[in-house]
């Protein structure tokens, strides 16, 4: 056998060995509908915010209307100041894990307003792990 025919046939038979390494690869992976089930039973129920010393805290109750429990949930949040500008975003956190199925948990939120200008802020569950 030629070199050149080996070497073509050993390339053809690796490329089809490595794109059947990526399709089992990719069909093991976790869907992200999946994940985005967890967060749409997810609902905060209740939220205030206020001004404290130049930083805006947003404290809530997220309650899991899930049929299991969620061991994280990441919450975000947007303020604006009285035209609807954006002041600031922020992070936060469930404060009790995991929450039980039908359960609540408390999160607080931090946004960055040295100048007292948040006047609306929306809050929402960005993610979840079961």
């Amino acid at each position: 056998m030629d070199n050149n025919v080996k070497y073509l046939t050993l390339s053809i038979i690796g490329l089809i060995v490595i794109v059947a390494g990526y399709v089992v690869l990719i069909q093991s992976a976790p869907q992200g509908p999946v994940a985005q089930s967890y967060v749409s039973n997810l609902t905060i129920i209740n939220s205030n915010g206020s001004n404290i010393n130049g930083v805006f805290v947003i404290n809530g109750v997220v309650q899991n209307n899930n049929p299991f429990n969620i061991s994280v949930i990441n919450l975000n949040a947007s303020g604006y100041n009285s035209t609807g500008k954006l002041v600031d975003t922020g992070d936060g956190f469930t404060t009790t894990t995991p929450i039980v199925a039908g359960g609540t948990a408390n999160f607080t939120i931090s946004l960055y307003d040295p100048q007292v200008q948040v006047k609306t802020y929306v809050a929402q569950v960005e993610d979840a792990s079961k």
